[in-house]
C-alpha cells in the first residue's frame, strides 16, 4: 500500500496548491473578468506554463527517475546528478531566451486568429516578461524529479502552491494600482519563490548537486530517453495549444472560458491522476510487482474520478457562480464557463487512467508507445474539436468536448497495447461496475439537493454530502479496496490513540 501512501501524499500536496491555484484565478476573474486582458494573458502564459508541466508532471520526471533510481543503486548517482543539474540548466536557459527572442512568432503560430486583433500586442509583450517564468520553474521540475525518486512527494508538489500564494497576494494588493502588470509580476515573483521553496529539503536530504560539465555516461541515455519522453509528453501537451489555437478564431473571451474551466476540471485530475502516475513509474521502476501496481493504481484512480466525473457534470453551473461569479465575473460568463466545465469533465476518467497506462510503459523504457498514443490524441481532438466547434457551431463548448473524446481514444489505444494480459477488459469492467453504481446513486442524491438548495453556497454542504453517500454505498456493495482503506485508516487511528 506504499504506493497508495506515496499517491495521497503527493495528491494532498497538489490539492493544496490547488486550492491556491483557485485564489490565483478567482483574483484574476474578479479584477479582470473575461476581457482583452485575460484573453492575452492565457495565451501570453500558455507555453511557459506548458513547459512546466512538461518538465514537472511529464517528460523529465518519466526519463529521470528510473535511470537516478539505477544509479543509486550502483551507489554512482552524485556523478550523474550533478552532470544532469549542469547540462539541464543550461539548456533551460537557452529556452527561456529563446521563448524571449521570439515571442511575437511563437504567439502568432499558437494563436493566429488574434493576430488582427487589438489586444496580440498586449499578448507578445507580456509574453517576452511570462518566459522569465520558465527557468525557475525548470529548476523546481528537476527538484522534483531527484526528490521523488528519494520517496518525498509533498514537498515538490506544494511548490506549485507557493507560486499561487505569491501570485496571489502581488495580484491583490497590485492590481488596483498596476493594472495588467501586476499578472506579469505575479507570475515572475511566483516562479522565484517557487524554485527557492524546493531548497531546504534538496539540501537536507544531501541532494544539492553540483555543477559538472563532465558528460556523464548516464545523461547521455537520459537524453536518449529523454527526447522522445519530452515528444510523446509534449505532444500530450498539444492539446492545450489546439484548444488555444482554435478558440482564438471564436469570439473574444473563448479563450478565458477554455482557461477557467480547464483549472477547475485540473483539480481533480492533477491530484489524483498525476500523483498516482507518478508514484507508480516510481514503484515499477524499483522493480515492485508489475499486475499489482497497476491493478492498484487503476483502481484507484477510477474510485476517485468517476464520481467527480459526475458531480461536475451535475453541479458545473454552481461551481463556477461560487468561484468566480462576483466583480467583473458576469451571469453569462458562468453559465458559458459552466458548459465548457461540463465537457471536459466527461474525459475525466480517461485522462486518468491514459496517464496511469503511460507510466507502465515509461517504467519499461518504452516511450515510443506513448508518443503514438499522444499524437493520435492530438490528431483525434484537432478533428473532433473542429467537428463539434464550427460544423456543428458548438463554439467553445465542442472545443473542450472534443478533448474528452480524444481522450477515450488515445486511452483506448494505451490499452490495447498493453501486453503480457497484465490487465483487460473484464479488470476494467470489474474495477468500474461498482463505483459507477454507487456514482449513479450519488448523482440521484445530488439531483435532489440541488433542488432543494438552489443558491450556489450550498454545494459547500451538497459536495461533502456526495462524497459520503458515494463511500457509503461503496462499503454497501462491499468494494475491496474501498473496504481496505478504510480498515487501514482504523487501524491507523487506534495505534494513535494507544499511543
Amino acid at each position: 500500500m506504499g504506493l497508495i501512501k506515496h499517491s495521497i501524499s503527493f495528491s494532498f500536496a497538489t490539492l493544496l496548491s490547488r486550492i491556491f491555484g483557485y485564489v490565483r484565478d478567482a483574483l484574476i476573474a474578479y479584477y479582470f473578468g473575461v476581457s482583452q486582458i485575460t484573453d492575452a494573458f492565457f495565451i501570453a502564459f500558455r507555453l511557459p506554463n506548458t513547459f512546466r508541466r512538461l518538465l514537472g508532471e511529464g517528460g523529465f520526471n518519466a526519463a529521470f527517475v528510473p535511470i537516478y533510481a539505477m544509479d543509486i543503486k550502483g551507489g554512482r548517482e552524485k556523478q550523474f546528478l550533478s552532470s544532469a543539474f549542469t547540462y539541464y540548466t543550461l539548456v533551460n536557459l537557452l529556452i527561456t531566451l529563446l521563448g524571449i527572442v521570439f515571442a511575437e512568432a511563437l504567439m502568432t503560430v499558437i494563436a493566429p486568429g488574434i493576430k488582427d486583433k487589438p489586444h496580440f500586442e498586449l499578448t507578445v509583450f507580456m509574453a517576452r516578461w511570462l518566459f522569465t517564468y520558465l527557468f525557475f520553474a525548470g529548476l523546481s521540475s528537476f527538484f522534483m524529479a531527484v526528490l521523488n525518486t528519494r520517496g518525498i512527494f509533498f514537498v515538490p508538489a506544494f511548490a506549485q502552491g507557493i507560486f499561487n500564494l505569491v501570485f496571489s497576494l502581488v495580484v491583490a494588493l497590485s492590481s488596483h494600482s498596476f493594472g495588467f502588470y501586476s499578472l506579469i509580476w505575479g507570475v515572475i515573483l511566483g516562479g522565484m519563490a517557487q524554485a527557492l521553496f524546493n531548497l531546504p529539503s534538496v539540501w537536507r536530504s544531501g541532494l544539492m548537486p553540483g555543477f559538472s560539465f563532465e558528460l556523464d555516461k548516464d545523461v547521455k541515455l537520459l537524453v536518449k530517453r529523454l527526447i522522445p519522453s519530452l515528444i510523446g509528453f509534449g505532444v500530450a501537451q498539444l492539446s492545450f495549444f489546439i484548444d488555444t489555437f482554435l478558440a482564438s478564431f471564436l469570439p473574444l473571451g473563448s479563450i478565458s472560458y477554455l482557461y477557467y474551466a480547464n483549472r477547475i476540471f485540473q483539480l481533480p485530475l492533477g491530484a489524483v491522476s498525476v500523483g498516482m502516475a507518478n508514484s507508480l513509474l516510481s514503484a515499477l521502476s524499483k522493480g515492485e510487482d508489475t499486475k499489482f501496481s497497476i491493478h492498484l493504481a487503476a483502481k484507484f484512480v477510477i474510485l476517485i474520478s468517476l464520481p467527480a466525473t459526475f458531480g461536475l457534470i451535475a453541479l458545473s453551473d454552481s461551481i463556477i457562480a461560487l468561484l468566480y461569479g462576483r466583480g467583473r465575473f458576469s451571469e453569462h460568463d458562468v453559465l458559458t464557463a459552466s458548459w465548457v466545465l461540463g465537457a471536459y469533465a466527461v474525459g475525466l476518467t480517461f485522462f486518468s487512467l491514459q496517464k496511469v497506462l503511460s507510466s507502465v510503459f515509461f517504467a519499461k523504457g518504452d516511450t515510443k508507445t506513448p508518443v503514438k498514443a499522444s499524437v493520435l490524441s492530438v490528431l483525434s481532438e484537432a478533428l473532433f474539436g473542429s467537428f463539434y466547434a464550427f460544423f456543428l457551431k458548438w463554439g467553445v463548448f465542442g472545443l473542450a468536448l472534443g478533448t474528452s473524446t480524444s481522450a477515450l481514444i488515445s486511452f483506448s489505444y494505451l490499452f490495447l497495447k498493453i501486453e503480457g494480459g497484465v490487465i483487460a477488459i473484464k479488470d476494467l469492467f470489474m474495477m468500474l461496475y461498482k463505483p459507477f453504481f454507487a456514482s449513479i446513486f450519488m448523482l440521484f442524491v445530488v439531483w435532489l439537493l440541488k433542488m432543494w438548495l438552489t443558491e450556489p453556497i450550498w454545494i459547500l454542504l451538497i459536495i461533502p454530502t456526495a462524497m459520503v453517500v458515494y463511500f457509503l454505498s461503496l462499503l454497501f456493495l462491499r468494494d475491496a479496496l474501498s473496504l481496505t482503506l478504510i480498515s487501514r485508516l482504523k487501524s491507523f487511528v487506534e495505534q494513535k490513540v494507544q499511543s
